[in-house]
């Protein structure tokens, strides 16, 4: 299921939300809510991604957010040849940082 990100900012709490990392350092999000997890997207229906995580992030700033996290799960098991039965492998890291992403105009000020 998917949700926009303007219907999540309406909202008082939010429980969880996850960056999924995927290859090449692409991030896509989701959000956990009552037991089930969503992908956010913006108005037109595309799925939020980015390749800087902390732009994410700053998507988020003024949201109540339960936790945030880092999700990374591996092919490395079927790289190389392991059993094909589905094992999870899959790493979740409680992060923060959103106060520290650039905000517009910010840019300016370092140079």
């Amino acid at each position: 299921m998917k949700i926009k990100l303007s219907k999540l900012r309406r909202l008082n709490f939010i429980e969880k939300v996850i960056l999924h990392c995927h290859d090449q350092s692409l991030y896509l999000v989701s959000v956990q809510m009552d037991n089930e997890e969503r992908y956010v997207t913006d108005e037109r229906g595309s799925f939020l991604k980015s390749f800087n995580k902390l732009s994410l992030q700053s998507k988020f700033k003024d949201m109540t957010v339960g936790e945030m996290v880092l999700r990374h799960q591996s092919p490395y098991d079927e790289m190389i040849g392991l059993s094909e039965e589905k094992s999870d492998n899959t790493l979740e890291v409680l992060i923060g940082g959103e106060a520290y992403a650039l905000q517009p105009g910010d840019a300016d000020r370092l140079n």
